[in-house]
């Protein structure tokens, strides 16, 4: 009788242990732009600003550690939801990469649904892909310019892909932000307007906006 009560009181706390959820630490991203600061001139106004970030993964030195289950996070940038990660405990990390854009493989897998649905807006065609991300609005120079550009391309010369990879650690909030103005500048520079297709160009702006992209810890601001 004492071992039949000792091994129905393991099955007990065996079946619980199963059930109890598994514990995991936070790394959370919220995201920013330059928009506020482009603002105080009255210079520009933004209309649209959306992105594509796909493909994180962290690592411990150089082995990879954890990776995000899923395929693309889709930010309106100009109301942007934070990103969080439920990483396992006690797995140790210190550096995130992510894209900034569509990878091939994803190009050329179909119809996909959730944020690459193409019903979302940043789907070309096949042939063309999906639009990394969108900037549309109006410069207010001497005139009201406006300009729209959906940067995207997977194909050879012409893929607009960027990655990026920060120092990052367990259960802290960081910032992305994402600084457009090199890109206008650049733009207004080349009386660039309108990119609407994959080109040389749209690989130029996707750099530009890759090597002004920063991430930086927020202060004094737990993670629970």
């Amino acid at each position: 009788m004492y071992f039949k009560k000792l091994i129905l009181l393991f099955l007990c706390c065996a079946a619980i242990y199963k059930e109890a959820p598994a514990q995991s630490q936070k790394t959370t991203f919220f995201l920013q732009t330059d928009f506020d600061q482009l603002y105080l001139n009255d210079s520009l106004k933004i209309s649209k600003c959306a992105i594509y970030l796909t493909n994180f993964k962290f690592y411990n030195q150089a082995q990879l550690v954890f990776v995000d289950t899923n395929q693309a996070h889709l930010i309106d940038l100009l109301d942007p939801n934070p990103i969080q990660f439920n990483i396992p405990k006690n797995q140790v990390y210190n550096r995130v990469s992510f894209n900034i854009g569509v990878d091939s493989n994803t190009n050329v897998a179909g119809i996909l649904t959730g944020d690459l649905d193409p019903r979302k807006g940043m789907y070309w065609a096949w042939q063309s892909g999906y639009i990394n991300f969108k900037l549309e609005g109006v410069l207010n120079t001497k005139v009201q310019q406006p300009f729209q550009y959906h940067v995207g391309g997977y194909a050879g010369k012409l893929n607009a892909i960027q990655t990026n990879s920060f120092e990052v650690f367990p259960n802290n909030k960081y910032i992305l932000s994402f600084n457009f103005l090199p890109m206008l500048q650049y733009c207004l520079a080349q009386k660039q307007f309108e990119i609407m297709s994959p080109q040389l160009k749209a690989v130029q702006l996707a750099k530009l906006l890759s090597e002004n992209a920063t991430c930086s810890k927020v202060q004094n601001l737990s993670n629970e």
